[in-house]
């Protein structure tokens, strides 16, 4: 009785443009929860040392490789295999947090298909390669998540662009 009663009550949002808006909403709100989650639980200092070192040790790598000097591409080569190391440790650790939103997410993908099904609930403007016209719940909340994640990682610091600048200053 109430379940149908509160179906009732959000049916409108089956609907553009309110679907549209509605899943928005959602992607972008899970988005937050999770960049939260992960700039809380990953030490944002040490990983952007971590990618500085990565940038140096590609950058060292290939300036090694130019000047064909055996004992630089070998230390260039080390270096980088220390740095891919963090970086599969600082990986695994985010991947753990991934996992813990897992089942949620998964639940509440459910609860989306159940709700809207198959419905068109958005247009795409032009035809774009691997983009349909006519953006169904999966579609639509796929291009929200991918958009709404970038910025919000961004926004939080949890990714950043390495200047070429910073790089040198660094290395000296």
């Amino acid at each position: 009785m109430l379940s149908a009663l509160v179906a009732m009550e959000l049916e409108f949002l089956k609907t553009p443009p309110f679907a549209t808006y509605a899943i928005l909403v959602i992607a972008a709100g899970l988005g937050l929860i999770t960049s939260f989650v992960n700039a809380r639980m990953t030490d944002l200092k040490s990983y952007r040392r971590m990618m500085l070192d990565s940038a140096r040790a590609q950058h060292q790598m290939m300036e090694a490789a130019k000047s064909g000097n055996q004992r630089a591409i070998d230390k260039a080569q080390k270096k980088q295999q220390e740095v891919m190391g963090q970086q599969s440790k600082m990986s695994m650790d985010r991947m753990k947090i991934s996992l813990f939103f897992m089942i949620p997410f998964l639940l509440i993908w459910q609860l989306l298909g159940g709700f809207f099904g198959n419905t068109i609930i958005a247009y795409f403007p032009f035809q774009f390669p691997f983009i349909p016209m006519e953006l169904s719940v999966a579609n639509w909340y796929l291009l929200c998540s991918f958009a709404s994640s970038v910025l919000i990682s961004r926004l939080l610091g949890l990714t950043f662009e390495i200047d070429p600048e910073e790089r040198a200053k660094d290395e000296g």
